[in-house]
C-alpha cells in the first residue's frame, strides 16, 4: 500500500494501525521532541476511520480545544463513578477486585467498588459500546495517568493491553514522557522521538523501533512541527508533482534575483547581483535533485529573457540539455537566452544556436566575457553563469578554478550571478567554497533530502516536490 500523499504520517505507521485486530503503539522520547503533536496527528487522520479519541492527562481540555478545535467531540471526559463490571480482568486487578471470579457467575451483579478510576472506566465504556467498530484511544501521557491512581506505568499498560487491545481489538497509543525502553515489551509497536544535532543544526528524528506484523522499509524519518502540525519526510519525497507545461516565472525581489524556487529565495535572500554561489551535492543525493535546481535557475532566467551560460553537472550534449527543459522553456527562449557549453570535438551535426562551441583547452580563453556578450546579443543582462564543476573538470582538468578568475570578475562587475554545482568528489569544491558568498548544501539523512545554508547559516529544510503557483515543484519545509 502506497502512502497517501495527503497523509503526514509514515506509511508504516498507517499500515500498522490499519492491520486487522487491535494494536498498541508506545510513543516515547524526551520532553519537547514532538510526541504530543504526533499523537494528535494520528488522532486527526484516523478520526473518521476508527473513531479516534484523545485522553489528555496533563493539559486541560479547554487549552487543547483552543489550539486544536478539531478535537471537539474526541476528547475523553470523565465517566460514571460506578459503571457495571464487564470483561475487565485487567481493570479489576487494578481495582483490587477478582473480576475473573465475578465474570464466572451466571447472575447479573451490581458491584460497588470503593476505588474509582473514571478515566479508565470511560475508556472501557467507549470500547465496549462501539458494537464491533474498532476504536482508537490516545493516552497522553500514560505516566500522568498512572500517577493519578498511584500506580506504575507497567501496571496500567498491561491492564489496557489485555482488556482493550487483546480483548476488544482496540488501537491504543501510549505516550510516555520518559525515554524508558524497559516498557517496550508491552507494546505491539514502539517509536522513539529525538532531537539531534547535524552540522551544528537541530533536526527532529522519528525512529521506528518495532512495528509487529508490519514491514519497516524506512526505519528513520525526519519530521517538522511547523505550524503546530506533524509532517514527516522520507522515501516518497519525489512524488506529488507534475511539471507544468509552461514555466511560471518567480519574480525577483527589489534588489535580488530569484533562483526560480521561491522557498530557496526565502531561505537565502535570493541571488544578489555579483554573487558567487556554491551548491554542494552530498553523498547519495539523487541526480534528480541537481537536475531540478539547474532546471529552475535556467528556466527562470530564460523566461525573463536574460542570458544563461550553462554547463550541466551531469555532462550532457546540447540536445540532451534542451530536452531537460522541454515544457519549461520555449524554442525561442532557448535560442535567444541559453548557451550550453560543449567542446567542438563532441558537437552534433544538428546542434542548435543554444550550443556554445569551445575548444576545451583553456577555460579563460573559451569563456571570455566579450565572446559571451556577442553570443547573447539578443538576451538581456544580468547574466547567469551556472556550471557543474565536475563537467568543467572533465573538460579542462582539476585546476579549472584558476582559469575562471577573469570570468568570475566579469560576472561580479556586470551584476550577474555565478552558481557552481559540485559533487563530493569535485576537486574544485574547496576553492569555490572559499570564494563563495553563498554556500548551500544538499544531503540525505535517513530517507529525507535535506537542504541548508552554510553561508549564510540557516536551519535545515526538508526538500519535497509539490505543485507551486510559481516556478517549479521544489518545496522546502523548515525542520523546526
Amino acid at each position: 500500500m502506497e502512502k497517501d500523499l495527503t497523509s503526514k504520517l509514515p506509511s508504516e505507521i498507517t499500515r500498522f494501525l490499519e492491520n486487522p485486530g487491535g494494536h498498541s503503539l508506545i510513543v516515547r522520547g524526551n520532553a519537547g521532541t514532538g510526541k504530543t503533536t504526533f499523537a494528535l496527528q494520528v488522532a486527526e487522520e484516523f478520526g473518521d476511520r476508527q473513531g479516534a479519541h484523545y485522553l489528555s492527562t496533563r493539559v486541560s481540555d479547554t487549552s487543547l480545544l483552543i489550539q486544536f478545535p478539531w478535537l471537539e467531540g474526541r476528547l475523553l471526559q470523565r465517566g460514571d463513578q460506578n459503571p457495571p463490571i464487564r470483561k475487565r480482568s485487567g481493570l479489576g486487578k487494578l481495582k483490587g477486585v477478582n473480576s475473573e471470579e465475578m465474570l464466572s457467575s451466571r447472575k447479573e451483579m451490581s458491584i460497588s467498588i470503593g476505588r474509582t478510576m473514571p478515566d479508565l472506566e470511560r475508556m472501557y465504556d467507549l470500547v465496549e459500546k462501539a458494537e464491533g467498530e474498532r476504536q482508537m484511544i490516545v493516552v497522553d501521557s500514560i505516566d500522568a495517568l498512572a500517577d493519578r491512581y498511584d500506580m506504575t506505568c507497567r501496571e496500567v499498560m498491561i491492564a489496557l493491553q489485555r482488556d482493550l487491545v487483546e480483548g476488544h481489538g482496540a488501537n491504543l497509543i501510549f505516550v510516555l514522557e520518559s525515554n524508558d525502553h524497559m516498557l517496550d515489551y508491552i507494546g505491539d509497536g514502539v517509536v522513539e522521538f529525538s532531537r539531534v544535532e547535524h552540522d551544528r543544526r537541530l533536526v527532529r528524528e522519528m525512529d521506528l523501533m518495532k512495528l509487529r506484523g508490519c514491514e519497516v522499509q524506512q526505519p528513520l524519518y525526519l519530521f517538522s512541527l511547523k505550524g503546530g502540525r506533524f509532517s514527516c519526510f522520507g522515501a516518497h519525497w519525489d512524488r506529488g508533482c507534475h511539471m507544468s507545461e509552461r514555466w511560471t516565472r518567480v519574480d525577483d525581489s527589489t534588489d535580488h534575483l530569484s533562483y526560480g524556487i521561491k522557498d530557496l529565495d526565502i531561505m537565502t535572500g535570493g541571488l544578489a547581483p555579483g554573487s558567487l554561489v556554491l551548491i554542494e551535492m552530498g553523498e547519495e543525493i539523487p541526480p534528480m535533485i541537481s537536475d531540478l535546481l539547474e532546471r529552475s535557475l535556467v528556466s527562470n532566467f530564460a523566461s525573463a529573457g536574460r542570458g544563461v551560460l550553462w554547463v550541466p553537472l551531469r555532462k550532457a550534449s546540447g540536445s540532451n540539455a534542451r530536452a531537460s527543459l522541454e515544457g519549461a522553456v520555449t524554442d525561442d527562449q532557448m535560442e535567444r537566452s541559453v548557451r550550453v557549453v560543449e567542446p567542438t570535438s563532441q558537437l552534433d551535426m544538428d546542434s542548435g544556436r543554444y550550443v556554445l562551441p569551445v575548444e576545451g583547452r583553456e577555460v579563460a580563453n573559451d569563456l571570455k566575457w566579450k565572446n559571451l556578450v556577442y553570443s547573447f546579443n539578443k538576451a538581456e543582462e544580468p547574466y547567469l553563469s551556472i556550471m557543474g564543476l565536475d563537467s568543467l573538470e572533465s573538460i579542462y582538468g582539476g585546476e579549472v578554478m584558476e582559469g575562471l578568475v577573469e570570468h568570475l570578475a566579469a560576472i561580479k562587475k556586470n551584476g550577474g550571478a555565478f552558481v557552481g554545482v559540485t559533487s563530493p568528489t569535485c576537486r574544485s569544491m574547496t576553492r569555490l567554497a572559499d570564494l563563495a558568498t553563498v554556500h548551500i548544501r544538499a544531503e540525505m539523512i535517513g530517507g529525507t533530502v535535506v537542504v541548508y545554508g552554510r553561508k549564510p547559516f540557516t536551519k535545515c529544510y526538508a526538500l519535497t516536490l509539490e505543485e507551486r503557483p510559481q516556478g517549479g515543484c521544489v518545496s522546502l519545509t523548515p525542520l523546526v
